[in-house]
């Protein structure tokens, strides 16, 4: 039987089996491409995938099926393609790269990016199930992602034809060269792997640094983003975890120690007052009972007599909103029990004098 030729050209002749075997690929391509993305599209949602991590999967899918496609298309109709995927489009004495070789690295870099995503949603998920500390597994996740994207970029220098030896020799030296002036970074990089390892900040810990009062948002390898009580968020670089005194509030596996500073004025029921204050803590839903909060007579001032009223909680974070709560009751319970809050008053005494 004569094949019939409906494409003629001096490179190539298409027959018309080759351009219907052509077609169906393309169609069954296609049909699979819309099945595997309907099917990644309801597995995300049934286990609460990341939407973003969903999308670049089926990117993934889309691209990887189409260049298969291709693939066979031009084996049936017999088109030579090797030839260019192994042309070079760089090479020397010692490596080459080609462009077969690129396409291998993105696609390793593509089984990174999933590899990576994947363990950030296996770790939540042991998160979410209280198998794993928070703040510990978030650590862990992120040495482990950077182990993989590591090994990543190791696969892909040996397929491009690089010497490991080679480039980790080069990169030494080249961080010697620099590392004089760049102590600050590799020193907060080098902190951040410290942290890492051995969790003594951790994320969602509350920590205090210069004063400064905030939950731990991210642990990086240079710095750290810590949320502030006025909802701010600042970069505090890994070095200050390590180098400088850090108070860290979550180390703390019981409540903690607060106190709010009382005056009244001279003359005033001391009994009343101790009662107003222990009635204000007591009855705040922030304050534990045990241990109980307690009212101590601190001193007779110049011109008050002061207390301070003492309580333990468990919200660190927030205590000064639970200080600011109980000077309104003790204001308020103040003003009902006529009890006097003194204000520093000063006698001024003006002495004329006689001039001649």
């Amino acid at each position: 039987m004569k094949e019939i030729i409906v494409l003629h050209s001096n490179t190539i002749d298409i027959t018309l089996f080759q351009l219907i075997v052509s077609i169906s690929i393309l169609i069954s391509g296609i049909i699979i491409v819309l099945t595997l993305n309907r099917l990644v599209r309801k597995v995300g949602t049934k286990y609460h995938f990341d939407p973003k991590f969903a999308r670049f999967v089926r990117q993934g899918i889309r691209v990887t099926l189409y260049l298969v496609m291709l693939g066979l298309i031009l084996d049936v109709l017999q088109i030579n393609y090797h030839q260019f995927f192994d042309h070079a489009i760089y090479s020397n004495k010692e490596y080459s790269v080609t462009i077969k070789s690129l396409i291998g690295a993105i696609i390793i870099i593509y089984i990174t990016r999933i590899i990576v995503y994947a363990l950030d949603f296996w770790m939540n998920r042991r998160i979410a199930s209280k198998r794993l500390d928070r703040g510990r597994g978030k650590s862990v996740g992120q040495i482990m992602k950077y182990l993989v994207w590591i090994l990543g970029f190791s696969i892909i220098a040996s397929s491009l034809g690089l010497n490991m030896t080679f480039v980790i020799a080069s990169v030494s030296a080249l961080l010697v060269g620099v590392g004089f002036g760049l102590q600050h970074i590799f020193n907060d990089f080098f902190s951040g792997i410290i942290i890492l390892f051995d969790g003594s900040v951790k994320i969602d810990d509350i920590v205090e640094v210069e004063g400064t009062i905030g939950r731990v948002l991210t642990i990086g390898l240079r710095f750290s983003t810590v949320l502030t009580r006025d909802n701010v968020v600042i970069i505090v670089p890994n070095s200050r975890f390590t180098t400088e005194k850090v108070i860290n509030w979550t180390h703390n596996m019981e409540a903690t120690r607060f106190h709010v500073n009382v005056g009244v004025a001279y003359g005033s029921n001391v009994r009343l007052v101790e009662k107003i204050l222990l009635n204000a803590a007591n009855q705040h839903g922030e304050i534990v009972q045990t241990p109980k909060p307690f009212v101590r007579f601190n001193d007779f001032g110049e011109s008050s007599l002061d207390f301070q009223l003492y309580f333990w909680t468990v919200n660190d974070f927030l205590v000064e909103n639970i200080k600011s709560d109980l000077r309104f009751v003790i204001d308020d319970e103040f003003r009902k029990q006529g009890v006097e809050i003194p204000f520093p008053q000063r006698d001024l005494h003006l002495r004329s004098k006689d001039f001649e």
